[in-house]
């Protein structure tokens, strides 16, 4: 166990604690000191969990992208990030922070099961646009997490500043798909330096296009159609949960048909192949 693994189960047991304190918050609504303390547990999660981020790149000498326990890890760390987004912009609603260290437990220790080993990179992953693509890639998933958490919200309509709540969601949907689009030029651009195209309709792109359009229809109509409130934030739910399909449903594709799936050992654990045919 090198000392990134032993940051992430750190991490796992820190989450496992702030998530079964923010159940017991919302079990006894009334108990103030459960709730602070379930809130108080987030942030040094979240400093573990770049922690041992860093120390995994530091260690692996790239982006910790490659491989089940990388990828746990990093979708870890943008689910912290995303939750400390969400405070810093509504910091009412306690439990924020509960239910994202249970999602980053979950994640973690899935990753934890798997051969932490580093992968080397090719020569077609050593450069620059790559990682940059990986940072717009996680941002753009941690944006639009936030906003799918205030359309939650918004469909729970246990809040009474609902004006509030609409101008996170569309702000928060603004801010994620700028992301997202800058993560689809950078890739389509890192695709033409390498084999003179930029599009291939490979699935993910395919997947990642879809969403994009799904998204700015969204941004669309809030913008000149008045889509608001409820109406905007069931789709704002509904889309996410492609984009969900897009970053975590790319191991039941087949191999040959994307270059994207990174987590081999997980495809190789769920669907018993890593051919290519």
């Amino acid at each position: 166990m090198d000392l990134s693994t032993w940051l992430a189960s750190v991490l796992v047991a820190l989450s496992v604690i702030a998530s079964a304190t923010g159940f017991a918050a919302w079990l006894r609504p009334g108990s103030l000191r459960l709730q602070l303390a379930g809130d108080l547990l987030g942030p040094p999660c979240l400093v573990l969990g770049l922690l041992a981020w860093g120390v995994r790149w530091r260690l692996a000498g790239h982006l910790p992208l490659f491989g089940t326990y990388e990828s746990s890890l990093s979708l870890a760390v943008a689910v912290l990030l995303a939750s400390a987004l969400a405070r810093f912009l509504y910091p009412r609603p306690v439990g924020t922070w509960p239910v994202a260290c249970c999602a980053t437990a979950l994640v973690v220790a899935h990753g934890l099961s798997f051969d932490a080993t580093a992968y080397p990179l090719t020569i077609s992953e050593r450069s620059w646009v790559v990682d940059v693509h990986a940072f717009l890639a996680w941002a753009a998933f941690g944006g639009l997490l936030v906003n799918a958490g205030f359309a939650l919200l918004r469909l729970t309509g246990r809040f009474r500043d609902e004006a509030r709540i609409d101008r996170l969601l569309a702000l928060s949907l603004s801010l994620g798909f700028l992301l997202h689009t800058s993560m689809l030029v950078s890739g389509s651009f890192y695709k033409f330096l390498l084999f003179g195209h930029a599009w291939s309709f490979d699935p993910i792109e395919t997947l990642g296009l879809v969403a994009w359009i799904a998204y700015g229809t969204l941004l669309h109509m809030h913008l000149f159609a008045g889509w608001d409130g409820h109406r905007l934030a069931r789709w704002c739910v509904g889309v996410f949960v492609l984009l969900l399909i897009s970053y975590r449903g790319i191991v039941y594709f087949p191999a040959w048909s994307t270059y994207h799936i990174f987590d081999m050992d997980l495809r190789m654990h769920l669907t018993g192949s890593e051919s290519i045919e």
